[in-house]
């Protein structure tokens, strides 16, 4: 097989194994990438989890309390009542209820002027809310760094907490008259189930805002008002960092429906900031799946809905701290096995592809000395008769021009075989300065020389015969001390248009013979013809 179809075969190889070892990695890449995103969505939905449990706690938490909130109502307020079982006994120290920015009395007689049917509920919800407060701070829980558990007449009458402070925001964010906030969602029309939900709350002339986990309290068949616990943004936060798992490598942060942040990152900081563009594709992304994830340049993002609380919750993840996580190392462990592969195997290629080469030119150098003669350069016999062959035609004809040096061995036995070897050389030159390029010579013997003329009859043969006869003779091989050597030849020409049935060795002995015949005449002469005559 020729070196180029040698090379050519190794390159497919090479290129084959390459592309199927970068499939296969590629496969186990995106394998790897299945189970990050798997992973990052496995993470996300724990954390989601832990917050929809911690939220539904909550949640169960107001249910309970607006159950004994309606019961307390249903008690006596005239003096003598007894004393329901969540009330705290005398001893205990009772933080004060405030309604606004005025404390509630400490009690409630029959003597109080009631004017109207209304008055006596506003007092029924007071007397309600003076016997549970003493539960308020196990509904919340004391873990939270702001939260409070708050009361919201419908009428607008009162807010009461135990926290001025939630007093005062919740004073500047609600409406009820104007029906902002939550008595949207608190209304029969569009709450007629009457459940829990969750509202976010912006603080007016201000930076503050609360998140309010809240629920309706229907009492006689009315609606009366609003029970709700407020977390300001803090509180949410630390709510949300305590979610997380241990060493997470992602950073979380909190949204609302329309991703506006409720709270800053907690987790790993990366400090990245949801762009417009990442925004909308977490939005459309989210009307099709309440989870997803994406990769959006360096960063990875991983989002889920929280049922019932309105807010998305967010993780972002850059890919050096992706790193640090086991698909994260497993990844770069892949990436690293495949540069080493892909090193090797070029090194690999080049070593084969040099091997061959090499391989390539010792054959052709091989191949040049099995048929060229190492002195003259020519072709020697092997070659000579190899190449003629391949190119000779039984459709074309051609010419053989048989030629011997004259006292060849007369050279060897005076001047030595050194002078010997220059005048093979000298002999050589010239001969190739008088035929054409197409034309093949051949040293087929010691001082013998075969000149194989394609295309040409038998007086093209005589021509080119007798121009390196006139070639070798009017060019004197110069010896080293000066003196001048002649160098003449013998020549013998036949031709295939003479014995069109002969092979080429049957051509060749006749022209050897022709050669010898012009020895026999006196030497330095061109013989065409097997009769005597003078050329």
């Amino acid at each position: 097989m020729p070196l180029s179809n040698t090379l050519r075969v190794i390159h497919l190889c090479f290129i084959f194994v390459f592309a199927l070892t970068a499939i296969l990695f590629w496969q186990q890449g995106q394998l790897f990438s299945q189970g990050y995103r798997s992973s990052q969505l496995s993470h996300l939905e724990s954390v989601i989890a832990r917050i929809e449990s911690r939220a539904q706690y909550k949640i169960d938490n107001l249910r309970y309390l607006k159950r004994i909130f309606i019961e307390a109502m249903d008690d006596p307020i005239f003096p003598g009542s007894p004393v329901t079982p969540w009330e705290v006994n005398e001893n205990s120290i009772q933080r004060p209820l405030w309604i606004g920015e005025l404390p509630l009395p400490d009690s409630v007689t029959e003597d109080d002027e009631l004017p109207d049917q209304e008055s006596l509920e506003v007092r029924q919800q007071l007397n309600g809310l003076r016997k549970i407060q003493g539960l308020f701070p196990l509904a919340t829980g004391s873990h939270e760094l702001f939260a409070d558990l708050y009361y919201i007449s419908r009428e607008g009458e009162f807010i009461a907490s135990l926290s001025k402070e939630v007093n005062s925001l919740l004073i500047n964010s609600y409406n009820p008259h104007e029906k902002l906030g939550s008595f949207v969602l608190a209304s029969p029309l569009l709450n007629p189930k009457r459940t829990a939900f969750w509202t976010r709350q912006n603080i007016a002339n201000s930076d503050e805002t609360l998140i309010n986990a809240s629920i309706p309290v229907d009492f006689g068949g009315e609606w009366i008002g609003l029970l709700g616990i407020a977390f300001d943004s803090q509180s949410v936060q630390k709510f949300l960092l305590s979610s997380l798992p241990e060493d997470t490598q992602s950073a979380y942060r909190l949204y609302d429906a329309q991703l506006k942040p409720l709270t800053k990152s907690v987790g790993a900081e990366n400090n990245v900031q949801l762009s417009v563009k990442q925004k909308e594709t977490i939005l459309r992304m989210l009307a099709d799946n309440p989870r997803g994830s994406f990769r959006s340049g360096l960063v990875y993002i991983t989002f889920g809905q929280l049922r019932g609380t309105h807010s998305v919750l967010v993780s972002t993840q850059t890919v050096s701290q992706g790193l640090h996580e086991d698909f994260g190392r497993f990844s770069l462990l892949l990436v690293t096995m495949f540069l080493i592969f892909s090193l090797s195997l070029l090194g690999a290629y080049r070593i084969i592809c040099r091997l061959v080469r090499n391989m390539g030119n010792l054959q052709r150098e091989m191949q040049h000395h099995a048929l060229h003669d190492d002195l003259t350069g020519a072709l020697n016999r092997r070659g000579f008769f190899d190449k003629t062959s391949q190119i000779m035609s039984d459709n074309v004809d051609y010419t053989l021009v048989q030629l011997d040096l004259d006292h060849f061995k007369n050279v060897n036995d005076v001047y030595g075989h050194l002078v010997g070897d220059n005048v093979l050389v000298h002999a050589t030159q010239r001969i190739q300065r008088a035929i054409r390029n197409q034309d093949i010579l051949g040293r087929i013997g010691g001082e013998e020389f075969c000149i194989y003329l394609p295309n040409s009859d038998l007086k093209a043969g005589i021509m080119v015969a007798t121009r390196i006869k006139w070639e070798l003779e009017s060019s004197e091989m110069i010896l080293e001390d000066g003196s001048s050597l002649p160098v003449t030849a013998s020549l013998g020409v036949a031709s295939h248009s003479e014995f069109p049935e002969y092979t080429l060795d049957q051509i060749q002995a006749r022209a050897d013979m022709r050669m010898y015949r012009a020895k026999e005449r006196g030497r330095n002469q061109v013989c065409w013809q097997d009769e005597d005559i003078q050329a």
